[in-house]
């Protein structure tokens, strides 16, 4: 079960109830040591391969962005076509340090989500509280936690998609991988991922029992870093049933060093801490 005071994809996409795309389009010349590029359209009709080999290449191609990458620090916001904004910034270091904050208009913190590698830390501002929670009694658990607390900030491609191998199915047609994973629960059927050969992500869906697509995730636009020549997206659009919203990151950086005391999960002067 989610903590309180978690930020869902719901609340961030109901800020902005249609896409963007001039967001997107101005995004990536932002983004320090990462070079645009643009997709283009029209394929050739491609062959589709089935199998556990098809899986096990995406699995190992996963893994190699994972070791090639020690830390990411990026700032962005969601916006609506009315204006309205919301800045945040993130960070995460390896093995599972993150932070997610939360700002205004003017810049301002609103609250901030931080895990330490064992506590996980909600900071509200506004009421000077923190809720702090214990999360490493149990790690499946935990990264489900993390993945729902920090999904809103980044998208996968900036890190890892939950997958299982039990009962996923893959294929690829041309450049292009189709995970199939079954969830079977609350409704959800399952969830589909799509991802180039490399790992780099291309969009994700859920979907329904009936076959409705309850959320979904797809990258607008993409950079290539310099540093690790991977590729990573700069802006997403995030839908949730009717509500959508845009994605853009303004700064990156990529293996740069990020501080401890980003992670920190203490109670700061001042701030009350809540139970759980």
């Amino acid at each position: 079960m989610c903590p309180p005071m978690m930020v869902s994809a719901r609340r961030w996409s109901a800020l902005a109830r249609s896409s963007s795309s001039r967001v997107a389009s101005a995004a990536s010349a932002a983004c320090a040591g990462i070079v645009c590029v643009v997709a283009l359209a029209g394929c050739p009709r491609e062959v589709t391969t089935t199998g556990p080999e098809v899986f096990t290449a995406v699995q190992g191609a996963l893994n190699k962005r994972l070791e090639a990458v020690h830390d990411v620090s990026v700032e962005g916001s969601i916006t609506d076509p009315a204006g309205t904004t919301l800045g945040f910034r993130y960070a995460m270091q390896q093995p599972a340090f993150s932070v997610g904050e939360l700002l205004d208009p003017d810049g301002n913190r609103l609250r901030a989500f931080a895990f330490d590698g064992k506590y996980l830390a909600v900071v509200d501002d506004g009421t000077k509280t923190v809720l702090r929670q214990d999360l490493s009694q149990n790690e499946e658990q935990m990264l489900l936690t993390l993945h729902q607390v920090f999904a809103p900030f980044v998208c996968e491609g900036w890190r890892p998609p939950l997958l299982k191998s039990a009962g996923t199915t893959a294929s690829r047609t041309g450049d292009v991988v189709t995970l199939t994973v079954p969830v079977g629960e609350g409704g959800v059927k399952q969830q589909v991922v799509r991802l180039k050969a490399d790992g780099s992500f291309i969009g994700k869906s859920t979907v329904a029992d009936d076959g409705t697509v309850l959320a979904a995730t797809t990258v607008l636009t993409s950079g290539i870093d310099r540093g690790t020549g991977l590729s990573f997206p700069i802006s997403w659009e995030m839908q949730e049933g009717t509500s959508r919203g845009t994605i853009t990151l303004t700064a990156t950086a990529i293996n740069q060093g990020v501080p401890a005391a980003r992670f920190a999960t203490t109670v700061p002067a001042g701030y009350t801490e809540r139970m759980p």
